[in-house]
């Protein structure tokens, strides 16, 4: 059994503003065991610590609950881990902090209907961080259906307005999307037909794995091209093949190079003109493909990398450790800073799938 706690400002009750006697025997003036209504009741509510989590916005101090042996216990509700008691000792009381909030998520042993309700009454605390944790630990696709429909729900319009709480919604809403790539979920590639043409638009964020599918092609059935090789100065140099080919009829082709960003249907177009007699299916591996003006300018079949933006983001520092030799902290926390980023780059991609869903071909 997880031992009873309870959550004050200080020692006072935010409920009824009784005030508490520390280490000593607290009697109820009222207490009813057979009402139903708390008000009725009356006595001291208090939880246990697999489930305090839900009542952490109740105060900023937990205490230990000892019960006297004269004591009467009544469970309230089970779910949410709700005792009363018309005997109560408090003890032992300690600020809470955001590792002890962590602490107690880890002990919870709450539905997921009620760590729901958790991610709001944290964001009550000003832990939105937390709550945003828990969603990285604990929604996957399987649950994020119930678990968004008891946040809106619990919620209710009114703080679904606010900011930190609206962040938190549209955080399950992409995890919930089929279309969406999210933060912390991650999906399986999608993939859309567009035309009969033996040509695969692969793309996704930096560390999506794209690069990686790739590599994994039969050689004799396929042939990659990666942008990254063609447009990236230090990269061009050291390529070879049809990247090589591409890049050096890019640079004798125009006298200012095209900028993916700017001049991706330039550069497409370019793409496809000059491979329309290979036999092999061809893979452009490119991370700007959500830079596209005209998207009906795409052939063949597209293929997004759905992996979530913190593995992403996480591949990305790994690579750049495992690649760049003998690189200062200096050099990686100023590397760190530049591919968050990667956490607005990313919402692009996703207006871009909504844009090639929607296409009829």
């Amino acid at each position: 059994m997880s031992k009873y706690v309870r959550v004050m400002d200080g020692l006072k009750s935010n409920a009824g503003g009784f005030e508490y006697k520390l280490n000593e025997v607290n009697i109820a003036e009222k207490w009813n065991p057979n009402a139903l209504e708390a008000e009725e009741m009356g006595g001291f509510n208090f939880g246990t610590e697999d489930k305090i989590l839900r009542w952490l916005h109740r105060g900023d101090t937990i205490y230990d609950v000892v019960i006297p042996d004269d004591a009467e216990v009544i469970k309230v509700d089970d779910e949410k881990g709700i005792y009363r008691a018309n005997k109560i000792i408090v003890t032992n009381p300690r600020k809470i902090t955001d590792d002890m909030v962590i602490d107690l998520y880890k002990k919870s042993t709450l539905s997921d209907k009620i760590i729901a309700q958790c991610l709001l009454t944290l964001i009550w605390r000003d832990r939105l961080e937390i709550s945003k944790y828990i969603i990285k630990d604990r929604v996957n696709l399987d649950n994020v259906n119930v678990i968004l429909e008891e946040f809106t729900n619990y919620a209710g319009e009114k703080n679904l307005a606010y900011e930190s709480t609206k962040e938190i919604y549209n955080i399950l809403k992409e995890i919930q999307s089929p279309l969406d790539i999210s933060l912390y979920v991650d999906k399986e590639p999608y993939i859309k037909k567009l035309t009969d043409d033996n040509i695969i638009n692969l793309t996704g964020q930096s560390g999506s794995g794209k690069s990686y599918y790739a590599s994994t092609l039969d050689k004799d059935k396929y042939i990659v091209i990666d942008t990254d090789d063609i447009f990236s100065e230090s990269r061009f140099s050291e390529t070879n093949g049809i990247n090589k080919e591409l890049g050096v009829m890019f640079r004798d082709k125009y006298k200012n190079l095209p900028n993916l960003g700017d001049d991706f249907d330039i550069i497409y177009q370019d793409i496809l003109d000059y491979c329309k007699n290979i036999d092999k299916t061809i893979v452009i591996d490119c991370a700007q493909f959500h830079c596209i003006k005209d998207i009906n300018l795409l052939k063949g079949k597209m293929m997004i990398m759905r992996t979530c933006i913190d593995t992403c983001y996480r591949r990305c520092i790994e690579r750049f450790k495992n690649t760049k030799e003998n690189y200062t902290e200096e050099e990686l926390n100023k590397y760190k800073e530049k591919k968050k980023s990667i956490y607005k780059w990313y919402k692009g991609t996703n207006e871009f799938i909504e844009k090639i869903d929607k296409l009829k071909r």
